[in-house]
């Protein structure tokens, strides 16, 4: 038989080491109150904050969408096209950071090429390459999608911007751009629009090489015939 242990005045005397433990974490948070209910008001301050700034963010994304809709409307109609800028200024200077605000850059820099305002244009289609580049770096942290379509579209506004300005080696290198993009789509237009700004700078053999790869590329009429013309008259072959 295993002897009972008796026990002494001295051990029931001694301190239960759970209460102990309790006591001392009750001090301890009575001793810091102030700084625990501190804490945990910041903490419900900045959730309410998120709360609102995400509410906040999905109103002017929904005004900047509403706003960007009435000018795409007026820049349709060639009458009205005029009315459309300030609009689309608005939505550039007023909802910058909105997907609105980004795609208002594309329209403004549009209605400031049919003005003939290339510079303006170019500035715009530039600055829209920016800030989706922001855009696709926090996009690409919050593990999102970008908008290459958008993009590509930018880069082939710049590259047409350039050569309504003369200035072709400009162009060339926002056309080649384009083809690095891998969006197959613009390819054989890109090929056929490098053509000509080669043949623009004297380059005959790089404008023979350029019609030869849009026509590789199955580039339709009538950009395939103008390629097949320039051809035949740079003495180039079809491969």
């Amino acid at each position: 038989m295993v002897a009972r242990r008796k026990l002494t005045k001295k051990t029931l005397k001694r301190p239960d080491e759970f209460i102990t433990w309790g006591s001392q974490a009750m001090a301890y948070v009575m001793s810091h109150i102030g700084y625990i209910v501190l804490g945990v008001v910041l903490i419900a301050a900045i959730i309410v904050a998120l709360f609102l700034w995400r509410q906040d963010q999905t109103i002017r994304e929904e005004m900047a969408f509403t706003l960007l809709g009435r000018g795409i409307n007026l820049y349709q109609q060639e009458e009205t096209r005029t009315e459309a800028l300030p609009i689309f200024s608005e939505l550039v200077n007023d909802y910058s950071k909105t997907t609105a605000g980004k795609v208002a850059l594309l329209y403004r820099g549009r209605s400031y090429m049919l003005q003939k305002d290339y510079d303006n244009a170019i500035m715009d289609f530039d600055l829209f390459l920016k800030r989706s580049l922001r855009s696709s770096l926090l996009g690409f942290l919050l593990k999102k999608s970008s908008q290459p379509t958008l993009k590509v579209i930018a880069l082939n506004a710049l590259a047409h911007a350039y050569w309504a300005k003369e200035e072709y080696q400009q162009s060339i290198n926002y056309f080649q751009q384009l083809l690095d993009s891998q969006d197959e789509w613009l390819k054989p237009y890109a090929l056929f629009n490098m053509g000509m700004c080669w043949e623009k700078l004297g380059e005959k053999n790089k404008a023979i090489e350029a019609y030869q790869e849009s026509l590789k590329e199955e580039i339709p009429p009538p950009w395939g015939t103008a390629a097949k013309t320039r051809l035949k008259e740079l003495g180039g072959k079809e491969e």
